[in-house]
């Protein structure tokens, strides 16, 4: 089996994986993790060099290594990862420009993309 690159305990994208898996009655505990990393980067930089290891990453943090093909996307069957944001500001500030701006660009970039 292959091994796995995954990020630190107690990481949403962890949990996020780990609830992916009870839903096909695999538990995580049961795979082999290589190692536990602590950030989308430092997954991204390990997976660059040890190239025997799996890592779970956003398609985002990873557009440019999918579009050189140094990096190469993996499809699972049926597995599928969705995270979930809230955005939250002080009350008043919704007419606020960067706000705006901001919000504009996570709607564009990240609403309902696969």
């Amino acid at each position: 089996s292959i091994p796995l690159a995954l990020r630190e305990v107690g990481s949403g994208t962890l949990a996020v994986l780990e609830e992916a898996l009870e839903q096909h009655r695999i538990r995580l505990a049961a795979l082999p993790v290589r190692v536990r990393l602590g950030g989308t980067e430092a997954l991204k930089n390990f997976v660059r060099v040890e190239a025997t290891c799996l890592a779970f990453l956003p398609r985002q943090a990873v557009l440019k290594e999918l579009a050189s093909g140094e990096l190469v996307e993996v499809k699972i069957k049926d597995l599928f990862l969705e995270r979930k944001f809230n955005f939250i500001q002080r009350k008043g500030t919704e007419n606020n420009g960067p706000y705006r701006d901001f919000l504009r660009f996570t709607q564009r970039y990240y609403s309902d993309k696969e």
